[in-house]
C-alpha cells in the first residue's frame, strides 16, 4: 500500500514537471540554454587558470622570472582618478624585472615585446606617438627594466568630467621562454590633484599602494607611514627604493630593522606603485587612503618642481 503510494506521488511530480515545460516551453529551454552556458564558461576558465599555472611551474623550474610591478599574468584592472580632461599625455610607468627574490634571478638577458592597447577614446604610445610595439630586453647585471606609456585622448574627442577611459599594457618574453603579462588601466576625467588608494584582496601575498600625480607640471613629494612594520615588508625589488626614495625610516623591533616609512617624488602626470608583502595573508588592508590604513599617506608640502 505504501509502495503504491510512493509510486503515484512519483509519477504525479513527473507529471507536473513535463506539464510545466509543455506549458513554458520557451522559458525551459533558455534556463537549460544558459545553464549550459555557464557550465561551459566555468569549464573553460578553469581549464585556463590550471594551463596558466602549469606553464608558470614550468618556467620556474627552468630558472626563468618574468616579472612586473604592475602587470600580472590574470590581467589585473587599476583605477586612476582623476585624470584631467584634455591635459595630454598622462605617463604610465612599468617596471620589469627578472628576479625570484633579493638573492635569485634568471641567468642570462630576456628580450620581451612590450604593447599598449587603447579605447576608442584615447591613443596610446612610447616614444612617439606611431610607437605603439617596442621590443626591450632585461640585463642579467641589473635584473631590471623600465618603459614609460604615455596616453592622450584621440583626436577629435571630447571628455567631461566622469568620464572613464582604458589603455591594456602587455609585455611578452620572446626569449628564452614565453610568457606574457598584461593590465588594464581605467582613467577618470576630473580635476588635478594627488590621490592615494591600496589594493588589496584576502588570501594574497601582497597588497599594492599606488599614487598618482594630475597635476600638470608639478612633481610632488609624497611620504608613506607603515602604521604596522612588523606586519607588512616593502619590495625590495621594487624600483622606487633605488631610484624615486629620497628617504627612508627605520626602527627596531625585536631585533630587526623595519622600515616605517619612505618619501619619494612622484613626476607630474605620472604614478607610482609601492608593493608591500603581508605576514598575515587573510587580511585585506583595502583603502582609499582615508580613515586609518596600515599605509598611510601624506603629501609633503614643500617648494616642489616646475616642468612647465
Amino acid at each position: 500500500m505504501k509502495k503504491g503510494t510512493g509510486a503515484a506521488k512519483a509519477s504525479a511530480k513527473k507529471g507536473l514537471f513535463f506539464g510545466f515545460f509543455k506549458k513554458h516551453k520557451a522559458l525551459a529551454v533558455s534556463l537549460i540554454v544558459a545553464a549550459t552556458a555557464a557550465a561551459s564558461f566555468l569549464v573553460v576558465n578553469y581549464g585556463r587558470y590550471v594551463k596558466e599555472v602549469i606553464e608558470v611551474y614550468y618556467l620556474r623550474t627552468k630558472n626563468f622570472y618574468f616579472n612586473s610591478d604592475k602587470l600580472t599574468i590574470n590581467g589585473k584592472t587599476y583605477e586612476i582618478n582623476p585624470w584631467p580632461a584634455g591635459d595630454d599625455p598622462y605617463e604610465i610607468s612599468i617596471s620589469m624585472n627578472t628576479l625570484l627574490n633579493s638573492l635569485k634571478g634568471t641567468s642570462g638577458n630576456v628580450v620581451y615585446q612590450a604593447t599598449c592597447e587603447p579605447d576608442s577614446k584615447t591613443i596610446c604610445y612610447f616614444d612617439t606617438r606611431s610607437t605603439t610595439q617596442i621590443e626591450r630586453t632585461i640585463p642579467a647585471t641589473s635584473h631590471t627594466d623600465v618603459f614609460t606609456v604615455k596616453v592622450e585622448k584621440a583626436d577629435n574627442v571630447q571628455l567631461k568630467n566622469g568620464d572613464v577611459v582604458s589603455v591594456t599594457i602587455k609585455a611578452k618574453s620572446k626569449s628564452p621562454y614565453e610568457e606574457e603579462l598584461k593590465a588594464t588601466f581605467k582613467l577618470k576625467v576630473g580635476n588635478y590633484g594627488v590621490y592615494y588608494s591600496i589594493d588589496d584582496q584576502a588570501g594574497r601575498l601582497y597588497f599594492d599602494a599606488l599614487v598618482s600625480n594630475t597635476t600638470p607640471n608639478l612633481t610632488k613629494r609624497i611620504k608613506l607611514t607603515i602604521t604596522e612594520p612588523n606586519n607588512i615588508s616593502i619590495d625590495m625589488s621594487n624600483n622606487i627604493l633605488s631610484v624615486n626614495t629620497t628617504q627612508q625610516t627605520t626602527t627596531q623591533i625585536n631585533g630587526h630593522n623595519y622600515i616605517t616609512a619612505i618619501t619619494f617624488d612622484v613626476a607630474p602626470k605620472s604614478s607610482i606603485m609601492v608593493r608591500y608583502y603581508k605576514k598575515n595573508t587573510a587580511e585585506n588592508y583595502t583603502s582609499d587612503g582615508t580613515g586609518s590604513p596600515i599605509v598611510s599617506f601624506q603629501e609633503i608640502e614643500w617648494w616642489g618642481v616646475s616642468n612647465g
